[in-house]
């Protein structure tokens, strides 16, 4: 409950905005082709308010805010899963053309992705976009990129031929790919070698509580040891420390880099630590208590010591309209490559399947980030929206993608396909997406431990 309370809030102003503009896209689409709308509804069930246009389409705000649609004139239900005898009247779904039905089905997920896009070149253009210069500043001991002879110093140029332009790209690769052997091509005192390395599997644990599998190579960027975001109500918060802090040393030891920061603390949980800061020019020390945490390291499970703290950016820039524009494209473009590779691999074996969140879980991170600052709410945002686009597109009954399989099957024989066929294909659609929707609800109440709770409660 405290979940729903929380997060909530936040969860579901997103998700409105998101699906609002989603089925703006349909609806949008079916004007420009000529098919009348007769209902376009934020939310499921009893409608709680809204109002009839002159078009006749009814604008309605529905009691269950988790979804939307747009009814077309001749549509049985709000998933268009049958039609009535109006569909092939004049305003009617089917008397569109195939590739105007086509354009109707493809512009709700269409409108995710061009506003993802849009708001991200705005925050290009304005808060700027984070880079961090492809340069390796530490080398995890016992890692692939130490066994492959990785220097501190070295300049990352490409990976398997795509060009790097800043380090994040490189923890966006390894990622997703462990078990894949990478070509790394570095400068290194002024020549070019190549390094091929193999990211290996690591477990660990987001700022929200996440437990995923990831490939890591080992490598850490060139930071600075100095704070960015801090999490509220934690330790490093309830010691004092501030944005723009620079960290100089640890109970008298230098920690010029981030990373060996984040070492020294992990390894003092529930120990206090005399951080000597500079802010604003002076120097002050303040005492760090690390909170005890346990996370997954190395595959075994340990207690590590965090105070919720994020490394400041390196560099920010920010980009004029042009630029901004074609980096918030290829932005959705890399990140939508990166989310399908990440879902193909769960498919495949290669993830646990309890990586799979759902609505709780979604909504715990819409809150976390919100607290964290609104650019961190936004950047969540462009995610989610990215999500309920690729989702959309999937050839399933009852979603987008499916509407546009049973054009591609209709385009293909030269007719439409029977009414029970797709009665049919619309049954099983509907018991893949129910089913997915409660398997995933199942992982957020066992990552809340909801059942461990009631366990204890029961006896």
């Amino acid at each position: 409950m405290s979940v729903i309370l929380d997060y909530g809030p936040w969860f579901l102003g997103l998700l409105t905005i998101l699906v609002f503009v989603h089925e703006l896209g349909h609806y949008l689409a079916a004007r420009f082709v000529g098919v009348h709308a007769s209902a376009f509804s934020i939310g499921f069930g009893p409608e709680l308010f809204g109002w009839t246009d002159k078009r006749g389409c009814r604008w309605r705000f529905a009691l269950i805010p988790l979804g939307g649609y747009v009814k077309m004139q001749g549509d049985a239900d709000a998933a268009s899963a049958g039609h009535d005898e109006t569909a092939e009247q004049p305003g009617g779904l089917l008397s569109a053309s195939i590739g105007g039905r086509a354009l109707i089905f493809v512009a709700g997920p269409a409108a995710n992705f061009i506003l993802a896009a849009v708001v991200s070149a705005i925050v290009f253009m304005t808060a700027g976009q984070q880079i961090t210069p492809p340069i390796v500043g530490g080398i995890a001991p016992n890692s692939p990129a130490e066994a492959v002879g990785f220097q501190p110093g070295d300049r990352i140029l490409s990976i398997n031929g795509s060009r790097i332009r800043q380090f994040e790209q490189v923890a966006d690769i390894e990622f997703t790919a462990a078990g894949t052997p990478l070509a790394l091509e570095v400068e290194r005192n002024g020549e070019r070698l190549t390094l091929t390395a193999t990211p290996d599997i690591s477990k660990f644990e987001d700022r929200f509580g996440n437990a995923y599998e990831r490939g890591r190579l080992g490598l850490y960027a060139a930071v600075p040891a100095k704070i960015g975001r801090i999490m509220p109500d934690s330790a490093a918060q309830s010691a004092g420390l501030q944005p723009g802090d620079q960290i100089i040393s640890l109970n008298g030891v230098a920690v010029p880099t981030f990373r060996e920061f984040a070492v020294f603390v992990r390894a003092r949980p529930a120990q206090v630590i005399a951080a000597e800061i500079e802010r604003d020019g002076q120097r002050m020390v303040l005492d760090l208590t690390p909170a005890p945490t346990t996370a997954t390291v190395n595959g075994k499970e340990q207690v590590i010591g965090r105070i919720g703290v994020s490394a400041a950016a390196r560099e920010r820039v920010q980009l004029d309209p042009l630029t901004a524009s074609g980096a918030g494209a290829v932005y959705v473009w890399d990140m939508s490559g990166r989310i399908l590779d990440y879902m193909w691999q769960i498919v495949i074996g290669l993830r646990p399947v309890n990586e799979i969140g759902g609505v709780l879980r979604i909504a715990q991170i819409a809150g976390d980030t919100a607290k964290i600052s609104l650019l961190a709410l936004i950047t969540f945002g462009v995610l989610l929206s990215i999500n309920l686009g690729l989702i959309n597109l999937f050839p399933v009954p009852m979603l987008d993608g499916g509407h546009l399989a049973f054009l591609a099957i209709e385009w293909a024989r030269g007719r439409r396909m029977s009414e029970r066929a797709e009665e049919m294909g619309y049954r099983v659609g509907f018991a893949m997406v129910i089913g997915l929707m409660l398997f995933a609800t199942w992982n957020d109440l066992a990552h809340f431990q909801v059942f461990d709770r009631l366990q204890t409660w029961l006896g």
